[in-house]
């Protein structure tokens, strides 16, 4: 049916153009019209011939002429032309032709006008060729008439005149049939294009609103007189709308806070967006049709186009299980700090009491305040893991001042016994004094997580060595050992959380993939960048660039 639908109208070959070529109704309508407004001419003529001049019915060709037309009348209406071939219609016109010949023939009644009637047909609805042979039979029939009744200057000039007003009634038919089949083609192109242009836009229409329908966001769209233009499937499943009066308020109820108050109907999201206010992320809790609770964030959208009214979007998602989740961590994360913090408090303040006794040789000494100093440090980490966990950010302090070569320094008394064990050795490089920029809690937290990387993925017999440059704006501290590498293809992903290179996979070497992000995001926080440089099978090089003391922090 497509490919039909797209098929121009044929023009039929004879130059007979219909507006449908399969309707034979119009076809037989058309013959009709012009057929029966020429007999009826004729009749008229005859009954007024029939008052007035009685005697011209005894003139043959008077009567002849009278009755062709007339049986070609009947014919008209009693032939069912859309059985017959096209060209067959053109005898009546030709027909008429003659007919009216035989009528004015002999006479000085000027009947000849009534070849108007054909010679427009012909004109109008067939080709030129026709047209042509039309004019000519009406150029012989007068010649006839004028060589066998009166011959002279006056007959000529009559033929002549006669000639010239026929054609120019039918050039000036023949162009406008032209120009109005011109039309009529630009006017159904353009009508098919619209067409296809609607159903184009149809077919978006209903894809978008399939989508909208497959989002699990609930959205209204409101005009700028709080009219509801669209809902999705969503918002009505989750107010309780009723799609028939969607202004009235759904059998959902919303509420300020979890079993709170209710909202009056004027704060309520949807009348808030009705009146054309913007707001951004409200946080309301709902009451559904279903005795459940849902937390929503409810924000608004302003529509502009250049072709249609304003209009707000109300845009509502359901983020239960967000909120769920947040409460979920935060039990996670207060239980997990309440349970570390008993046996590190026990660590550090047996740590304490061994440290007290005088008899301690020097290098028990020195791992007690080790163990000492991790427990402490271990105490900070759970008690801003909590802190973070319950919402609570602490305000930026000032940049503090940190001596990078003493905090590595520490980092490398706690872990040197891990490299003796695992035989590996471990180079010390840095400067006598590396002042920078920065939290040395937070340096120390990065520093440790670089060299526990190293220790870890270095073999036995490798080595790792630590150097560092002093500049007046940057201090640049190196890491590098000879462990497994970072195959190339991961090195851009070691970043990301959870993620773990192929070659450590392959080694079996237990970790999360969480320790570069997290030594990459203190970095960034002190004011300081980091780079990472492997080989695969070669080793690893972290840099790390922290901006030097600046005089402010130094006071």
């Amino acid at each position: 049916m497509a490919s039909l639908r797209n098929v121009p109208p044929a023009v039929p070959p004879d130059g007979l153009h219909e507006d449908e070529a399969t309707a034979p109704s119009s076809r037989t309508r058309t013959v009709w019209l012009l057929q029966l407004v020429l007999g009826a001419s004729v009749v008229i003529t005859v009954l007024l011939v029939q008052a007035l001049e009685p005697s011209l019915f005894t003139h043959w060709p008077f009567s002849s002429g009278v009755g062709v037309v007339i049986a070609l009348t009947a014919a008209a209406i009693v032939v069912p032309w859309h059985r017959l071939p096209r060209w067959t219609i053109s005898l009546l016109p030709f027909g008429d032709i003659v007919g009216i010949g035989l009528l004015s023939f002999g006479t000085d009644l000027r009947f000849g006008f009534f070849w108007v009637f054909p010679i427009i047909w012909i004109a109008t609805h067939f080709t030129l060729a026709y047209l042509v042979s039309a004019l000519a039979a009406v150029g012989v029939i007068i010649v006839v008439d004028t060589t066998v009744n009166t011959a002279g200057p006056t007959s000529a000039l009559r033929l002549i005149v006669v000639l010239l007003s026929l054609t120019f009634i039918a050039i000036t038919s023949f162009l406008s049939a032209r120009q109005t089949r011109a039309f009529k083609q630009l006017l159904r192109r353009q009508a098919s294009r619209l067409q296809g242009t609607l159903q184009r836009v149809s077919g978006q229409e209903r894809r978008v609103s399939q989508m909208l329908n497959g989002l699990d966001t609930g959205i209204a769209r409101l005009s700028a007189d709080g009219e509801v233009l669209a809902l999705n499937d969503t918002y009505v499943a989750l107010y309780g709308v009723e799609r028939d009066e969607p202004q009235r308020p759904g059998s959902a109820v919303e509420y300020a806070t979890l079993r709170g108050e209710p909202l009056p109907d004027s704060e309520r999201p949807f009348a808030r967006a009705a009146r054309g206010e913007q707001f951004d992320d409200e946080r309301v809790w709902l009451f559904d049709p279903h005795g459940e609770w849902h937390a929503l964030s409810a924000s608004t959208r302003r529509l502009i186009s250049s072709d249609e009214p304003e209009s707000t979007l109300l845009i509502v998602h359901d983020i239960t299980a967000l909120i769920e989740s947040e409460r979920a961590r935060e039990r996670l994360a207060a239980t997990v700090s309440h349970e570390l913090r008993n046996p590190l408090t026990a660590i550090v303040g047996h740590a304490d009491l061994a440290l007290d006794d005088p008899d301690l040789s020097p290098k028990v000494r020195e791992q007690l305040e080790v163990i000492a100093g991790a427990g402490e440090r271990m105490q900070k980490l759970i008690s801003e893991i909590l802190a973070t966990s319950r919402g609570v950010f602490r305000d930026s302090a000032p940049p503090a001042a940190a001596d990078a070569s003493r905090i590595i320094a520490s980092s490398l008394a706690s872990f040197r016994p891990a490299a003796s064990a695992r035989r590996v050795s471990v180079v010390d490089d840095l400067p006598a004094s590396a002042e920078v920029s920065g939290d040395a809690f937070r340096l120390r937290q990065a520093f440790d997580n670089i060299l526990s990387n190293a220790i870890k993925y270095t073999p036995a017999g490798g080595t790792i060595r630590i150097s560092g440059e002093v500049s007046p704006d940057d201090v640049i501290l190196h890491f590098s050992d000879t462990g497994i590498g970072i195959h190339p293809d991961d090195l851009a992903r070691v970043f990301d959380p959870y993620f773990r290179a192929q070659a450590v996979r392959d080694s079996s070497t237990p970790g999360t993939g969480l320790g570069m992000g997290i030594i990459r995001s203190i970095v960034e926080d002190q004011g300081g960048s980091l780079f990472l440089e492997s080989e695969l099978g070669t080793g690893t090089t972290v840099t790390v660039v922290l901006p030097t003391r600046s005089d402010s922090a130094a006071a």
